[in-house]
Formats: C-alpha cells, sequence, structure tokens
C-alpha cells in the first residue's frame, strides 16, 4: 500500500513539474516572439481551476463524511461479490432440529474391586501366619516335650509368640530337665528350625536361646551361636530344612505317617 502511494506521488510531482516547465517556455515564447503576456489570459483560468478544485475538495470532504456516518452506499457501477460475516436467515425459515446425544462419561473401573482383594490378600495372610505359628507350636511341643517341664514348655511357647513378633524384652528363661537335659546343638537346630520359617536372622535367634536358655548356653557367645546353628553332629533335635515356600516339619509329617499307618495296622 504504501509503496503505490509512493508511486502516484512521484508521478503527479513529475506531471507537475512538466507543466509548470512547459508554461514557463511557452510564456516565454509567446512574449519574447508576440509581445503576448500569458499571464493576463491565463490568470482568471488558474483561478477558476484553484476555486473549482477547493470547491469539490470541499464537497468531496462534506458528502464523504455524510455518506460514512449514515452508512450509505451507493453504487455506480458492478461490484466485486464480498463475502458476508454473517448469513441471516429469513424469520419464515424453519431450521430443521438437531438431537444432540449426550454420551454418557466414561467412567474409570479399572480399579473396581481394589478395596475387596486388597481385603482377600490380607485375609490370607492373616490366615497363613496363623497356621505357621500353629506348625511353629505343634513342632515345639512335639520335640521339647522330652526335655521340659509342662511349665517350662508353656512359657517355651510364651516366648515363641514373642520371638515371631519381636518382642525380645517378654522373654522369661527356662530350663531343661536334670534327667534329660539339652546340650547346646539340640538348642542351636531348634532355634534355626524356627527361625527359618519364620524368617528370622540368626542373630536375633541366637539372642534368642541366649536369653531364654541361660544355663545350658552360659558358656556361648552370641557370634559364636549366630555362626554354628546349623552345625551338625550327635544330637537329638536334628535340622529340619524346609522346602523352599514351604513351612512344614519334616519330623511332624513322618510321626503323622507313622501314626497312620499303625491306625491301619489296628
Amino acid at each position: 500500500m504504501t509503496d503505490s502511494i509512493q508511486i502516484h506521488r512521484k508521478k503527479a510531482s513529475f506531471i507537475l513539474a512538466v507543466s509548470v516547465t512547459s508554461y514557463s517556455v511557452i510564456a516565454t515564447y509567446l512574449y519574447n516572439r508576440h509581445q503576448i503576456n500569458l499571464m493576463e489570459y491565463t490568470t482568471p483560468i488558474i483561478l477558476s481551476i484553484v476555486l473549482l478544485t477547493l470547491s469539490c475538495a470541499f464537497s468531496q470532504r462534506f458528502f464523504y463524511r455524510y455518506l460514512i456516518k449514515n452508512n450509505v452506499c451507493i453504487s455506480f457501477g458492478k461490484q466485486k461479490e464480498s463475502i458476508p460475516l454473517e448469513i441471516k436467515l429469513p424469520s419464515d425459515t424453519i431450521t430443521p432440529e438437531v438431537e444432540v446425544i449426550e454420551m454418557p462419561a466414561a467412567k474409570n473401573d479399572y480399579t473396581d474391586g481394589y478395596d475387596e482383594r486388597i481385603a482377600e490378600i490380607e485375609r490370607k495372610k492373616a490366615e497363613q501366619q496363623a497356621d505357621i505359628m500353629r506348625v511353629m507350636h505343634d513342632y515345639t511341643t512335639y520335640s521339647m516335650a522330652e526335655f521340659l517341664s509342662k511349665d517350662d514348655l508353656i512359657t517355651l511357647h510364651e516366648n515363641i509368640e514373642c520371638f515371631a513378633h519381636g518382642q525380645c524384652d517378654l522373654y522369661k528363661p527356662i530350663r531343661s530337665k536334670f534327667d534329660t537335659p539339652l546340650n547346646t546343638l539340640d538348642i542351636r537346630h531348634f532355634v534355626w528350625n524356627i527361625g527359618i520359617r519364620l524368617n528370622i536372622s540368626v542373630e536375633k535367634c541366637a539372642e534368642f536361646i541366649k536369653t531364654i536358655f541361660p544355663h545350658e548356653l552360659k558358656n556361648a557367645t552370641l557370634f559364636y551361636l549366630s555362626k554354628n546353628l546349623r552345625t551338625t553332629g550327635i544330637c537329638k533335635i536334628p535340622l529340619d530344612i524346609p522346602l523352599k515356600g514351604e513351612y512344614y516339619f519334616n519330623c511332624l509329617k513322618k510321626a503323622d505317617d507313622e501314626t497312620a499307618g499303625s491306625d491301619r495296622l489296628k
């Protein structure tokens, strides 16, 4: 737009310059050759043209403001089709109603049943833990009844509950019978058989037996006990190594099988 205006201005200034120069040359030639003063003839014409130009300019400005203010459009020729800003339908035109179908909001159902599943998992864990403790107590009675009095055996069961729940400050000391005493290897095997099934470290196992059997293990250190829980030798309580993921005792299963065989013979 700016370049076009500049071109028009250059053309207009060129025409005006040529006109003024031509007028000066013609006026000078006529005055020198024929003593004709061109200004006497052209001055009224020039003044008339100036007055007409000014009148036209003022009239154009007046009509332009009037047409713009009153939004009047007068066409003197073929107009180019313009893109309507807004298409207005006639008032009697009926537009068909479009049925809007509302889609139900998608519901995230991926976590449905989560709470029930967690509750089921916790229930199974509690049931398994209770079964493990039942097996621990069965094994304790089976393996220790020969060496302990009934009262000490009850205390040992209480100690095992504390052992399983990490309540080492509640341990109570006991002592095996005089006529059937426990040796250190029996005690070490017993606690290892329990500790491996309860997933308790050897250090905690050593602390457990050192506390509840202070008489039998008075000469053994915690370090020695923790490093020698699985030592083999002559003993009455053998190591009972469970299968991976299992917690049942082979000695109890063997005893059950022997009892079942005796019942069948009877």
